[in-house]
């Protein structure tokens, strides 16, 4: 049972981050309003574990921030802000399969950034993907649909931004900057967001929404994931991606095409393959 309980906890925070686009299709608030209290709710949830995890009644040092820390909030919050307002214009399986390309647009901007060789696997990998996504958008024939899907792809190259910065600056407390950048998330959101026409039951979906989706999968994570590799962490997290439209199409009845699936399962087959790699593997052994 002890093996298995790392597993089931980082799967249950897939289960929980697979929920991302279901709070979207609940709620009658504009997208400025619902990032606002996802982000707010999400913050102070975040907030709540890291003090709990660390134990400190240091407040202040709590919100004392450095240049690094900053840096990946920043970037965190874009991605966010790309993230949620994509649900809003496609479907939730066209950014989740998007998404699936996240550990190969990190390895891309990483040949960028550090100026590594590039290595004969990864790179099919990326092509397989970048074919998977051309594949899903030749799917899709609404203009609305492309806008969500380039909303996806920018959540996806601020969150490969974010990874390769976590390398820049080893030192950075990713915790801190999770309710930093959540927090940065609802300040920026205030000038637009409307208080007077959300109802009570908005109030509540919102609220859960940050609960559920960024409060309840961010803490069942680092519980599990200090006790599963780092391999199976990423494997594991995948499920996210195939569960979401699942749950579309079960509560509101979402579907897509077979052009779109295809494509999501280009993307799908590339990065597990990517991380299935020998190279990867001993990397993530530890």
């Amino acid at each position: 049972m002890k093996n298995l309980l790392g597993p089931v906890l980082i799967f249950t925070a897939s289960l929980s981050w697979s929920t991302a686009g279901l709070f979207t299709r609940v709620v009658t608030t504009d997208i400025p309003t619902t990032l606002f209290w996802r982000s707010l709710m999400g913050g102070l949830c975040v907030l709540a574990i890291t003090v709990a995890i660390r134990r400190s009644g240091d407040l202040v040092a709590a919100f004392r921030f450095s240049w690094g820390e900053v840096v990946i909030a920043t970037l965190s919050t874009a991605g966010m802000v790309c993230f949620i307002s994509s649900f809003f214009y496609t479907s939730i399986a066209n950014v989740s399969f998007v998404y699936g390309t996240m550990p190969l647009a990190t390895y891309a901007l990483s040949l960028l950034v550090f100026r590594e060789t590039p290595r004969l696997v990864p790179t099919i990998c990326c092509l397989l993907a970048a074919n998977g996504v051309a594949v899903m958008s030749f799917g899709n024939t609404a203009l609305t649909d492309h806008l969500g899907i380039a909303l996806a792809l920018g959540m996806t190259f601020f969150m490969a931004a974010l990874t390769v910065a976590t390398k820049f600056f080893p030192k950075a407390d990713t915790l801190k900057a999770t309710y930093l950048s959540a927090f940065l998330g609802a300040l920026i959101m205030i000038p637009f967001t409307s208080f007077q026409t959300v109802t009570s039951i908005d109030y509540a979906w919102l609220w859960l929404y940050g609960l559920v989706n960024v409060g309840l999968g961010f803490g069942v994570y680092l519980l599990g994931v200090g006790r599963v590799t780092a391999l199976a962490a990423a494997l594991i997290g995948l499920a996210e991606i195939p569960l979401a439209p699942v749950w579309a199409w079960l509560l509101f009845g979402e579907t897509v095409n077979s052009t779109i699936v295809s494509g999501g399962l280009m993307i799908l087959a590339a990065t597990i393959a990517y991380l299935l790699r020998p190279e990867e593997r001993k990397e993530k052994r530890a």
